[in-house]
């Protein structure tokens, strides 16, 4: 009776072991027949941009010691390409990993990081399915991390990155206008700035001067600057300098005002970021321990919480308890989130 009992519980075990191996096999396959190349000829725009990316990048790394080049292998260049190809196909994919990398100040290549992300997907996938031994609700667990994980890093780095902009934009303003009271052009200030400031403010002005020397407009680039971090305070830079260009006036006072103005609104975030800290520590905790704990179950004892990932009733509390989750998460980060 035994034997019979668990012989069905055997055989369900085998056959999500074999199911989840044969979704990473279908997610292989498709990740291979995505890779076929088509050729596909740039347009001006893109030679352009590329160009720009190119020349900032030399330009940022000017100053550097030289290091010794390491010749790549046949087969990583060869998968470079095939990333290089699916993205050529999807352009809109391409622009959106290209926008989160810039905004990141990562200097990978969209083909590059698509390359990356998919050995990041494909390793985090098989060590879920080994801890789970083969079940699939588990395995699909993994897979989901491995998909999402690296993209939100790169949400995690952009968020740190645009703190650290607008940290320094009263002070970059003060130069700015130091630079121009002494009778420099706007465009030297932004040179100055690139030759005196901290990144990443000097690397997204050293930007700044490559697309004027491509042709854009100063102020362009400049919006060019605020789009990509988003930066409400930089619009308002952006802003004050084209009114002072159609109006005219004393630019070098203008930026003053908003330099002060920009100061004090810093001030009262780092205020209320104070003041909020613990509600955000207390969520981070509360919403991050839950699946935590399921992890270490995993590794330590993993038959005592198998059952939940085999029987419906366990499935269901899972899904229940993981919407219960996500809804308190949700409500405390909106509550210790204070706009300013």
């Amino acid at each position: 009776m035994v034997t019979l009992a668990l012989a069905p519980i055997a055989t369900s075990g085998s056959w999500m072991m074999y199911a989840g191996i044969a979704t990473l096999g279908v997610g292989v396959l498709v990740l291979l027949l995505l890779a076929v190349p088509r050729e596909r000829t740039l347009t001006t725009e893109e030679r352009v941009a590329q160009y720009a990316v190119r020349a900032g990048t030399a330009g940022a790394t000017a100053g550097a010691t030289t290091t010794s080049h390491r010749a790549e292998g046949q087969a990583l260049e060869s998968a470079k390409s095939a990333a290089d190809h699916v993205l050529k196909r999807n352009a809109s994919l391409e622009q959106k990993i290209a926008q989160r990398l810039d905004a990141a100040g990562s200097r990978w290549r969209p083909a590059e990081w698509l390359l990356f992300h998919a050995a990041i997907f494909l390793g985090v996938s098989i060590v879920g399915l080994a801890l789970g031994s083969g079940n699939l609700v588990v395995g699909l667990i993994f897979m989901a991390l491995g998909a999402f994980g690296p993209w939100f890093y790169l949400g995690v780095r952009r968020k740190r990155r645009k703190r650290k902009f607008e940290a320094a934009l009263p002070d970059t303003l003060q130069l700015m206008s130091g630079s121009l009271a002494a009778g420099l052009s706007l465009a030297q200030s932004v040179d100055t700035i690139v030759r005196e400031g901290t990144e990443p403010m000097a690397g997204e002005f050293r930007k700044v001067l490559v697309e004027t020397r491509l042709g854009l407009s100063l102020e362009t680039s400049l919006q060019g600057v605020a789009d990509r971090f988003q930066s409400k305070d930089f619009h308002w830079v952006v802003m004050a300098i084209n009114i002072q260009r159609q109006v005219g006036g004393n630019l070098a006072e203008l930026l003053n005002t908003v330099a002060a103005t920009i100061r004090e609104r810093e001030y009262i975030r780092r205020q209320v970021a104070t003041l909020a800290a613990e509600g955000k520590l207390s969520a981070m905790v509360l919403g991050g321990l839950p699946p935590v704990f399921m992890l270490y179950l995993l590794v330590a004892n993993r038959d005592y919480v198998m059952v939940l990932f085999q029987r419906p009733l366990g499935i269901a509390m899972l899904v229940v308890g993981g919407m219960i989750l996500s809804v308190g998460v949700f409500w405390m980060s909106r509550i210790v989130k204070v706009e300013v």
